[in-house]
C-alpha cells in the first residue's frame, strides 16, 4: 500500500528552490570547467551569492512585514511606548527591534520611520532625529516626510532657519507628493519666524502659484501682506 504523501511546508518549498538553484549553477560550473578561466568561475560564484542573498533578503522582508503588522495597531492607537518596546508576552516585536534587526529590508526601513515618529510624539527628539536621519526607504512620500520630521524637531528647538531649510528640501527634493504644499507652508512660516522675509515671500508665492487649490494656500495672502509691509 502506498504511503500518504507528506505535506510540504512553504519553508521547505523555499529551501528546495534554493537548493535546486544551487545545483543548477554547480552543474554549469562542472560541465564547462575545462573552458572556464578563474574569472569566469568567480562571476558564476558571484551570481550564486547574489541568488542566496536575494532569497535571504526576501525571507527577512516577509518576517519584518509580519512583525510590523502585529505592532502597527499599537502605533495607530498612539500607544507609542509599547509600540517602540513591543509586548513580549503577546509575542509582539517592538518597532525599535524591527528597525534594527531588519534594516536591510524595506519593511525594516518603514518600521524605522514609524519608530522616529513615535519618539517624536513622546518628545524624545534625539532618538527621533536619529531614526529620521537614518531612514533609507524607497517611497518618495516617506522620504519627504522623514525630512519634514527633522524639520519639525528643529522647529521645536527654535532653530527656525534650519527648520525652514529642511521643510523646503522635503517639498522640493522628491518632486510633488501629497505633503508638498504642507511642507512649503511650514517652510514659509519658519522663514518668517526667523526674519528671513524674502525667502518666506518666495516660498509663499510658490505655494500660491503652484497649489492654488490646496487647503495650505488658504491663508497665504495674509502672510504675504504681512511680509510686504516689512519689505
Amino acid at each position: 500500500m502506498l504511503r500518504p504523501k507528506k505535506k510540504i511546508s512553504r519553508k521547505e518549498i523555499k529551501q528546495d528552490k534554493l537548493v535546486s538553484t544551487y545545483f543548477k549553477v554547480y552543474d554549469k560550473i562542472y560541465d564547462y570547467r575545462k573552458h572556464l578561466l578563474f574569472g569566469g568561475i568567480a562571476v558564476i560564484a558571484l551570481v550564486l551569492i547574489g541568488v542566496i542573498y536575494y532569497t535571504n533578503l526576501q525571507s527577512e522582508h516577509e518576517r519584518a512585514m509580519t512583525e510590523l503588522g502585529k505592532v502597527y495597531p499599537l502605533y495607530d492607537e498612539a500607544r507609542y511606548e509599547r509600540a517602540i518596546e513591543g509586548v513580549l508576552e503577546q509575542n509582539i516585536m517592538g518597532l525599535r527591534d524591527i528597525a534594527d534587526n531588519y534594516r536591510r529590508t524595506e519593511a525594516g526601513r518603514i518600521a524605522s520611520f514609524y519608530l522616529a515618529n513615535a519618539y517624536y510624539h513622546l518628545g524624545e527628539y534625539d532618538d527621533a532625529y536619529r531614526y529620521f536621519s537614518e531612514f533609507r526607504g524607497s517611497d518618495d512620500l516617506l522620504r519627504a516626510s522623514a525630512l519634514a520630521g527633522r524639520a519639525a524637531i528643529y522647529e521645536v528647538r527654535g532653530e527656525y532657519v534650519k527648520a525652514a531649510e529642511y521643510y523646503q528640501q522635503a517639498a522640493n527634493r522628491y518632486g510633488r507628493t501629497a505633503v508638498t504644499p504642507e511642507n512649503l507652508k511650514h517652510a514659509g512660516r519658519n522663514y518668517l519666524e526667523a526674519g528671513e522675509y524674502k525667502k518666506a515671500l518666495n516660498v509663499f508665492e510658490k505655494l500660491q502659484e503652484e497649489y492654488p487649490e490646496s487647503i495650505y494656500t488658504q491663508d497665504v495672502d495674509r502672510y504675504i501682506a504681512q511680509i510686504r509691509v516689512v519689505l
